[in-house]
């Protein structure tokens, strides 16, 4: 037989919970006030350490262990921004070279590489600097206080020889400086050691903007123009243009943007030699003249038409010849138009005054010559009669030169001919009526009122009788009268 034993309820108001032990308690406030403050150190401690830099870290020569971002960037731009650089022997500043660096972004790329809780990063020594030269200032300073180091190239130029009558080439020459990038190296190596900030300026040569190949290929481009420069009217000639003239028409500026030149013509200088072009270019166009009768009929053209040519217009044309000018272009291409030829009649007659011994000749009722003349002896002479007879006729043959008389072909007297004379080679015979006629005559100077030599022609010195034959022409109109 079992024996089952029943648990043993007491009543609730038969527990009593046993009250805290005081001791205790007083010791875990202790413990806790105690505690605190070197958890708190302790966490102060690991801030700093991931803020503070490393002990024995330089830049730019400056000591930034221990100090935060801020005050190492301070501190370097301190350092740098109060150097003295020494160049060549100069004391200059580092602003005055333009030397800068960025003080903040190396003072952070400290921190990072040797932050103060990385005891194996301590006592590294100095640190690159990152350091730039402004170009500009830097070359300014130089040259203000170091200007033996400097000497400008010179860039080639295109001249004009007088002289030579030619354009020719004046050469460039290269200049002298000093290597910016090799001094910014330098001054980044010094400043990155930490001690003086000095460096030896290393020489370069400058080169030219233009180089003397530019200058001489223009200058043999205008000098190949020399014997087409000028103006050229299509069918009516040209006027030729000096290379003079156009070197005083241009200026020749260098262009260093395009290694080269640039051509600027003066306007008013080239319109000046336009302006005479018309009178120097332009044909005149030459009536037609035709010697006529008093009836108006065409005896004969003396003279053919001629249409002229000259200039369409100059308007605008000094500003087209500049832009030719400025491509370095000198041959002128100019346009032309036709001027048609007139026509004149002349009305040409010959007069014969008797009893005054005078010829006169007449265009268009102006008189042109008179000349005096002897006339015929008046009578018979040789079976003929000698009378210079008066009325209205006209030219009807025309001779340079004949025999008269009774002559042979030599000019020799036929004896026993029908004239008692021979008279050879008389000159510029124009016969009007029948066998009077104008002739020269050089056997005798008897000319003039009163003067009777002839058996009927109209005697005139020699130059008269040519004339009178080239005025003359077959049915010009002869009026002789007393």
């Amino acid at each position: 037989m079992s024996t089952v034993t029943e648990p043993i309820v007491l009543p609730d108001a038969a527990v009593e919970p046993a009250p805290p032990s005081r001791p205790r308690a007083r010791g875990a406030r202790v413990a806790l006030w105690l505690g605190l403050p070197l958890l708190l150190a302790g966490a102060a401690a690991a801030v700093a350490s991931t803020q503070l830099i490393a002990p024995g870290v330089t830049v730019a020569g400056a000591d930034i262990g221990w100090m935060t971002v801020d005050a190492a960037a301070d501190a370097i731009r301190d350092r740098v921004s109060g150097a003295e650089v020494h160049v060549a022997g100069a004391a200059l500043t580092s602003a005055g070279l333009g030397v800068s660096v960025d003080a903040e972004a190396l003072a952070a790329r400290a921190l990072g590489a040797h932050p103060l809780w990385n005891v194996t990063a301590w006592d590294p020594g100095p640190l690159p600097t990152g350091l730039a030269l402004d170009a500009a200032t830097a070359a300014a300073t130089l040259r203000q206080h170091l200007p033996d180091l400097f000497a400008d190239p010179v860039d080639a130029r295109v001249v004009f020889d007088e002289e030579a009558g030619r354009f020719a080439a004046d050469p460039a020459r290269p200049g002298r400086g000093v290597d910016l990038a090799a001094l910014e190296t330098d001054l980044r190596d010094a400043l990155t050691a930490g001690g003086a900030l000095a460096a030896e300026p290393r020489p370069t040569e400058q080169e030219p903007a233009i180089e003397t190949g530019a200058a001489e290929e223009l200058a043999s481009r205008l000098n190949g123009q020399a014997d087409e420069a000028g103006f050229h009217l299509d069918g009516a000639g040209s006027l030729p243009i000096g290379l003079a003239t156009v070197a005083s028409w241009i200026d020749i500026a260098p262009d260093p943007a395009a290694g080269g030149f640039t051509i600027w013509a003066d306007v008013p200088a080239i319109g000046e030699v336009v302006a005479g072009l018309p009178q120097k270019l332009n044909r005149a166009p030459a009536d037609s003249l035709v010697v006529t009768d008093s009836a108006g009929r065409h005896l004969r053209a003396i003279q053919a038409g001629q249409d002229g040519y000259g200039l369409a217009s100059t308007a605008g044309l000094a500003e087209k010849v500049a832009a030719s000018v400025e491509k370095g272009d000198l041959t002128f291409e100019l346009q032309g138009r036709a001027i048609p030829h007139g026509a004149q009649t002349l009305l040409r007659t010959i007069e014969v005054d008797k009893s005054g011994g005078r010829t006169h000749l007449y265009e268009n009722g102006a008189l042109v010559a008179s000349y005096p003349v002897a006339i015929g002896t008046g009578g018979v002479r040789d079976g003929v009669q000698t009378e210079t007879q008066t009325g209205r006729f006209t030219v009807t043959s025309q001779l340079a030169g004949q025999h008269m008389g009774s002559c042979d072909a030599r000019g020799n007297h036929i004896p026993g001919g029908r004239f008692a004379y021979c008279q050879p080679n008389v000159p510029w015979v124009s016969y009007f009526n029948g066998d009077q006629g104008f002739h020269g005559t050089y056997w005798h100077g008897n000319f003039g009122a009163g003067a009777r030599m002839s058996h009927g022609c109209v005697n005139m010195t020699v130059a008269a009788a040519e004339h009178v034959y080239r005025f003359a022409q077959i049915g010009t109109e002869v009026w002789v009268h007393e």
